[in-house]
């Protein structure tokens, strides 16, 4: 995926995709598509773009776009502590709900 970095997070499951997707769409997000999905945080003009594997597991994230004056970094840490917060989740506290039902 181009963009100005990318992230890929192992042993993602679909549960966790359909959270994050629910999160971020809880925080204001437009996402459009559904895997790859196009992420608009409408903050500090972030964008995403995210590729799930289902054989993999692998969850792509690319930053395609952000104001100057946002580091990469923030967003980045910002994504990792939604990541490891997801991970740590039992199952049953996780929607099973499809991504393409909420949008």
């Amino acid at each position: 995926m181009k963009g100005l970095a990318t992230r890929n997070y192992p042993n993602v499951v679909r549960q966790h995709v359909d959270a994050m997707v629910a999160e971020l769409i809880g925080n204001g997000a437009k996402i459009t598509g559904n895997n790859p999905w196009y992420i608009d945080t409408r903050q500090s003009g972030v964008k995403l773009t995210g590729v799930w594997s289902e054989d993999t597991a692998i969850l792509s994230i690319a930053l395609t776009g952000k104001d100057w004056y946002v580091p990469s970094s923030k967003i980045w840490d910002t994504l990792e502590t939604l990541m490891a917060q997801l991970k740590e989740l039992p199952d049953h506290y996780i929607t099973t709900k499809s991504c393409s039902d909420r949008v």
